[in-house]
């Protein structure tokens, strides 16, 4: 996504904008109205800024062609009924002005507006208030692709900003702050053969966010979690090898946080030879800041890794409350085990684990952790419950997984065919996509959507 200004009459400084609705403006003529605008955009820089195109090295970065703005605008001294969302943008030439544009907007040369600014645009972000209504916008759980390993940062670089009291007939400029934090980590291969990278997991103390959903107050900057996350991954795409002692960047957006001294947190690194799992503790206070740019090494050593022994619970008469790992299934030896997390696609993440049907253990490079099934005093009545959040389904439409801080009870029984176990929900069942290519726990109004269901699979 790029950055860029619209072009309405509004000069952005790159700090705010506002969408200017067009039910809040009262014009007594039409021909009075200024039909389309534009504006300047700047931005506060990043230790390495992440606006549309960065040089890692330099940290420089620059508005591109076709980048987008989100808009609201208000008439001075007036509450909106409701907001109305304008989408700013801007050219090859434009871009190098910090303007954009948007033809759709009507402003009152004899009026003065408040403008709201925010890149990237972002459709599911109602208002700029940050409030319970406003909509979300997520941070975290990206993709970086080797042949622009930077690109993918300005999907997550949240930046907003506000211009108040701006007579209609001139042209706003806002200057625009970074809201998230920016963080680089340097794999360093020190096995004897070359490696590909695959993913990079951190995971933070159960109290800290690294990621999630999240209303935005574009004046002050506030996050307030929807969606909780206390891990991010990164997945990489078309990774080049890294050579025995050579050296690779990723980079990853996270909503600003701070790790105590004392806090544990946990690297986790993918590659086609194996995984590498690092526990680390904090020798001392450390803030990730909005606008900022730290940095960490990871010395990548592939772990041994060791079958672990468990019990297939596949009955409802065999379920009890417990923890456990929680799984979809596509053969009798090929499993998908939760990672406790939600993919972008409201999904229940998984990966993929080998169960050895004879000596009854599981295995896999990849790492999935446990959940616990938490009684209801109801029969075959469970919470699920991921770290401190609980599984629920955002509606009774398909595939609306999330997390939450409230207790949300699914109904078990078992799966026609004996093919494991049905967990009922809010209209909806969990089963096994057993055609996904990822993601494969998901659910679906119709239990027959898929004719396999859950399992769980519980240490010896």
């Amino acid at each position: 996504m790029k950055k860029s200004f619209i072009v309405m009459g509004l000069m952005l400084a790159a700090s705010a904008l506002t969408n200017c609705s067009k039910d809040d403006t009262a014009a007594t003529d039409a021909s009075d109205l200024r039909q389309g605008f534009t504006l300047r955009a700047e931005y506060t820089p990043i230790a390495s800024d992440t606006r549309t195109t960065l040089d890692p090295a330099t940290g420089k970065v620059a508005w591109d062609a076709e980048d987008e703005l989100l808009v609201f605008c208000r008439e001075t001294g007036t509450e909106p009924a409701s907001w109305e969302q304008y989408k700013f943008t801007t050219t090859e030439e434009a871009a190098a002005q910090g303007i954009f544009t948007c033809p759709d907007i009507a402003i009152d040369p004899a009026k003065s507006y408040d403008w709201y600014i925010m890149s990237p645009y972002s459709s599911y972000v109602k208002n700029p208030l940050g409030e319970s209504n406003s909509g979300t916008f997520q941070i975290g759980n990206q993709t970086q692709d080797n042949a622009a390993p930077t690109a993918h940062l300005t999907n997550a670089d949240l930046m907003t900003g506000v211009i108040t009291g701006v007579a209609g007939d001139r042209q706003p400029v806002v200057t625009l702050a970074h809201r998230a934090t920016l963080m680089k980590f340097t794999i360093v291969n020190k096995e004897t053969e070359a490696i590909t990278p695959a993913t990079v997991e951190f995971e933070a103390p159960s109290n800290v966010l690294v990621g999630g959903r999240f209303a935005v107050d574009f004046a002050t900057g506030v996050l307030t979690a929807d969606t909780k996350w206390t891990s991010t991954k990164l997945t990489i795409e078309n990774a080049p090898a890294i050579e025995p002692n050579g050296t690779y960047d990723i980079y990853m957006m996270m909503p600003p946080f701070t790790l105590a001294s004392g806090d544990e947190f946990v690297i986790t690194v993918t590659t086609d030879k194996g995984r590498s799992e690092q526990n680390r503790t904090m020798t001392r206070e450390v803030k990730f800041e909005a606008g900022k740019m730290n940095s960490a090494t990871i010395d990548f050593t592939k772990d041994v890794v060791k079958p672990i022994e468990v019990t297939l619970i596949d009955k409802i008469a065999d379920l009890t409350a417990g923890t456990y790992f929680m799984a979809g299934r596509t053969s009798e030896t090929s499993y998908f085990l939760w990672t406790g997390a939600i993919a972008s696609q409201k999904d229940c993440e998984t990966v993929p684990y080998t169960y050895n049907t004879a000596n009854h253990t599981i295995e896999s490079s990849d790492k999935a952790n446990e959940i616990e099934l938490v009684a209801t005093g109801k029969p075959n009545t469970y919470y699920i419950k991921s770290g401190a959040q609980y599984l629920y389904s955002k509606s009774t439409d398909n595939r609306q997984l999330g997390l939450t801080d409230t207790p949300t009870e699914w109904v078990f029984s078992d799966k026609a065919g004996n093919n494991g176990l049905s967990a009922l929900s809010n209209k909806v069942y969990l089963m096994t996509a057993t055609n996904a290519s990822s993601a494969m726990i998901r659910s679906y109004g119709k239990e027959t959507q898929y004719t396999t269901g859950i399992f769980f699979f519980k240490k010896n």
